[in-house]
């Protein structure tokens, strides 16, 4: 069965899966009626669509909800194939030229009151405002060959979604971050299958990964089988001490919008890290052994979670938090740590021996 779903794959996008993708998707999508073989087919073909640069459009009227998701889905294609659509937003004119940008490829999902529960609710932070029966929720991503495509398209919407008469506004959220490496850059696909095919809202998603503050939960494991929430980190940079070493100047920092921002979208991102370390001083290494035994195995290992590495609030700090300093290299970064995790384990031994005389004193008294 491998072999021939893996021969379909290549017949239909002259490209073979990836590690992992038979076990833990295709296999599922293979049980049941024949019929599904049709769907398999399809979902084959819009996995390979897909690109690195990604918008997210969100804003469309309540009126071309139906109840029934295939008329919802059909009035929005007509949309999109609209003459006055592709003149208005995906007409880009540079240099007294029109161009028209085709998207790549455009996803299309609704979701169900019943199925659309919010991270917040999942949380039991929110209540529900929708009925389980009714389309609560249109999702739409916009894959394009470029950034400078996408970038033109994104540009557009923010110039004329809004409409005065209809009192709406179309809006667009670059995504692209959320499935692609925040180390060295790489697409991770498999990962931008799981954020499509996913209930919650994309710009939900982006804040979230965004503003987590407590111990990322992917720091095992596959890009399949890890939470949709963690900071997207393919395996090959969550593994390797000299990949984290390598791309430190090409990791993300948090801006003052909530949403983390790529530094290659900034630019000057080497300028950026470089202008960082200036203002920050580089840890005294000096009085650190350089053989001192490292109990992980990575940077992010030392870290509490990964924004935590490109804060340089977190280096003023008691004990210094988790900054990794742009001057810093990977094996000195976690000396470092590995320091000062030493000394805050040897002073919790020591308060616990003093605490524990204190009671031996008492109890002989």
């Amino acid at each position: 069965m491998y072999l021939i779903i893996s021969q379909l794959c290549f017949a239909l996008t002259g490209a073979s899966f990836p590690q992992n993708v038979f076990e833990e998707i295709l296999f599922y999508l293979l049980q049941g009626q024949r019929k599904g073989r049709i769907t398999l087919g399809h979902k084959v073909r819009d996995f390979h669509k897909m690109t690195p640069f990604q918008l997210s459009l969100s804003g469309f009227p309540r009126k071309y909800y139906s109840n029934g998701e295939f008329d919802t889905l059909n009035k929005i294609k007509k949309i999109f194939k609209s003459e006055g659509f592709i003149k208005t937003f995906f007409t880009h004119t540079e240099a007294s030229e029109k161009r028209i940008i085709t998207p790549a490829h455009i996803s299309l999902k609704t979701r169900r009151g019943k199925d659309n529960s919010s991270l917040s609710e999942r949380w039991g932070l929110g209540p529900r405002y929708h009925r389980p029966s009714e389309i609560a929720n249109l999702k739409i991503i916009l894959y394009f060959n470029s950034l400078k495509d996408m970038k033109a398209v994104d540009s557009l919407f923010r110039q004329k979604g809004y409409n005065p008469y209809k009192k709406y506004i179309l809006k667009t959220l670059d995504i692209s971050w959320l499935s692609t490496c925040v180390f060295c850059g790489d697409f991770m696909k498999q990962r931008s299958e799981r954020v499509k095919e996913s209930c919650t809202d994309p710009e939900e998603l982006s804040r979230y990964c965004n503003s987590v503050r407590y111990p990322i939960s992917g720091k095992t494991g596959y890009e399949w089988n890890r939470y949709i929430t963690d900071v997207p980190i393919c395996t090959c940079c969550r593994n390797s001490k000299e990949r984290q070493g390598k791309n430190r100047m090409n990791m993300l920092s948090q801006n003052g919008e909530n949403f983390a921002t790529p530094p290659s979208h900034f630019k000057n991102s080497q300028e950026y890290h470089q202008l960082i370390a200036r203002s920050y001083p580089k840890p005294d290494l000096s009085h650190i052994p350089k053989d001192i035994k490292l109990d992980w195995p990575t940077p992010l290992d030392y870290s509490l979670t990964y924004w935590n590495l490109t804060d340089p609030t977190e280096s003023v700090q008691v004990g210094g938090g988790w900054f990794w300093h742009p001057d810093l290299s990977a094996d000195e970064y976690m000396r470092c740590q590995q320091y000062k995790r030493n000394l805050s384990i040897e002073d919790a031994r020591s308060e616990m021996d003093d605490r524990d005389s204190t009671d031996s004193w008492m109890d002989s008294g």
